[in-house]
């Protein structure tokens, strides 16, 4: 599973990753970055991260509004900010890692979030000093844990369904078909030559 995302944000606002990670923190997770990681430095790449112990990451990009067509961007992004963080999640934990920044940068730094072409603005209550605490209101255990749950109702409600040899062949021939007749048109084209 891939996911992508973004946060539109004004750059003099980002916090350290430092205060990131203790605002993570008041939602009961521990997040720890990379010692080189910072939200203003691109890196167009994966950041590793650990999440409650767990191995987790996300891929990440940072670039400046005005560097994008305005066109490719939703009506109001140049209000949100002046900077966008893009975001790939790779797996249910990853998407659960990089939900959790977005909540924590909505609701401490009015980051707005860009999600296939619709841009959501952070609560008006929503600024320094939001709590944080009430996050994981209706969410039961660790970001691993939750995306384990996931993993498992996925399985649970939409098993894998197991393709038949028969199928599988029957693709390959569908495949190899055009070539075949296209590689038969040309060699009959060049014998036909060859007779003249």
């Amino acid at each position: 599973m891939s996911v992508d995302s973004a946060l539109i944000v004004r750059k003099a606002a980002l916090p350290t990753v430092a205060q990131l990670t203790a605002d993570i923190g008041e939602t009961g997770v521990a997040m720890l970055f990379p010692a080189d990681f910072a939200l203003d430095r691109n890196v167009e790449g994966w950041v590793p991260v650990t999440v409650d112990g767990e191995p987790s990451g996300f891929n990440y990009g940072v670039q400046l509004l005005a560097e994008i067509d305005p066109a490719e961007l939703p009506p109001g992004a140049a209000e949100a900010g002046d900077t966008v963080l893009a975001f790939g999640g790779q797996g249910t934990l990853s998407a659960e890692t990089v939900t959790l920044i977005h909540e924590v940068m909505g609701r401490r730094y009015g980051a707005w979030l860009l999600i296939e072409d619709e841009l959501l603005p952070p609560e008006d209550s929503w600024g320094p000093g939001a709590a944080l605490d009430d996050i994981h209101v209706n969410r039961r255990g660790s970001l691993a844990k939750r995306a384990g749950d996931v993993e498992a109702y996925v399985a649970r409600h939409f098993p894998h369904a197991a393709r038949d040899s028969h199928a599988k062949t029957k693709e390959l021939l569908k495949q190899l078909i055009v070539p075949i007749l296209i590689f038969a048109a040309l060699g009959g084209f060049y014998l036909w030559s060859q007779l003249q």
